[in-house]
């Protein structure tokens, strides 16, 4: 297989995720600029920076790794170092103090250069305790070291909000500085979730939900997902495999078709709904998963 094949059956791929769907239409513009790029062997033109706004659970981690991969088979950017990628949190520095988390972040990358003479890749900054802070000086320094850097790294900042105030704001602040796209990845609705508990977990043990079964954990599922400390697919894994676990511990699991009935103690209502609503940091996030484990 050579390279162009095997990038255009990593983005078929991409295209075939269960959900992500505004992280695939980056990916689609992206593809599409790339192919229209190398009919003209002489642009310069080169991707911009991103702005992730999402919210906690909405699987940055995983996209980041799907999108450094993307970017490798497509020979997007340069790459060197020991890591393609790296996450990077940016806590919060008063003015009146030394920006020591820009110099963490400086050698941070430079570790990462490993035996080589600079890092090369996709760097992701969660700036998420900044967006209130953007007018002060810190702030300004850290997007001038990008926009210093963006010869080498293609900067990703990202904030865990969906508030269009906030991203707005943060959005005419840094693509001030440099180069910008911003990116809101939106959770999937309780009924896709669902339905992905059912395609997932359910049916590869041989059962299926009745549909009194799906509506009374679509209710649940709101709830979860409405929690103040909901964190993504592992909560709805969890999910699935007490469901699972539960029916296999009973007498009735030769039944095979789980009803409403069986899963009373997964209602709206429940302890075990109310537990999962209040556990927080207890859980780590999965992020979207497409038809796949593993890309």
């Amino acid at each position: 297989m050579n390279r162009n094949e095997a990038l255009e059956k990593f983005y078929n791929t991409i295209m075939e995720l269960d959900f992500a769907n505004e992280f695939k239409t980056m990916i689609s513009r992206i593809h599409v600029f790339l192919k229209n790029k190398r009919k003209n062997k002489n642009s310069i033109l080169t991707l911009p920076n991103y702005l992730w706004a999402a919210k906690s659970g909405c699987g940055v981690s995983t996209l980041l790794l799907v999108f450094s991969e993307y970017l490798y088979t497509a020979r997007a950017i340069e790459f060197c170092g020991t890591v393609k990628s790296f996450e990077f949190k940016l806590d919060y520095v008063s003015p009146d103090l030394h920006f020591a988390e820009l110099t963490r972040l400086d050698n941070t990358i430079s570790g990462f250069a490993g035996y080589n003479r600079y890092f090369k890749g996709v760097v992701c900054i969660d700036i998420t305790d900044w967006f209130e802070h953007t007018n002060e000086d810190h702030f300004k320094t850290l997007l001038e070291y990008a926009s210093d850097n963006s010869n080498k790294i293609l900067f990703i900042f990202c904030i865990h909000t969906d508030d269009s105030k906030t991203i707005k704001t943060l959005d005419s602040v840094i693509s001030s500085k440099i180069r910008l796209e911003t990116l809101v990845p939106r959770f999937p609705d309780a009924a896709k979730l669902v339905e992905f508990i059912e395609t997932r977990f359910i049916n590869v043990e041989g059962f299926s939900f009745t549909g009194d079964a799906k509506a009374l954990l679509c209710d649940s599922v709101k709830e979860i997902v409405g929690g103040a400390h909901f964190n993504g697919f592992k909560t709805i894994t969890h999910l699935a495999d007490k469901i699972l676990f539960d029916i296999l511990a009973t007498e009735q699991s030769d039944l095979k078709i789980i009803t409403a009935e069986m899963l009373s103690d997964f209602r709206k209502d429940s302890s075990y709904v109310k537990n999962v609503k209040v556990q927080h940091g207890m859980i780590t996030v999965i992020g979207f998963v497409g038809k796949d484990e593993h890309l």
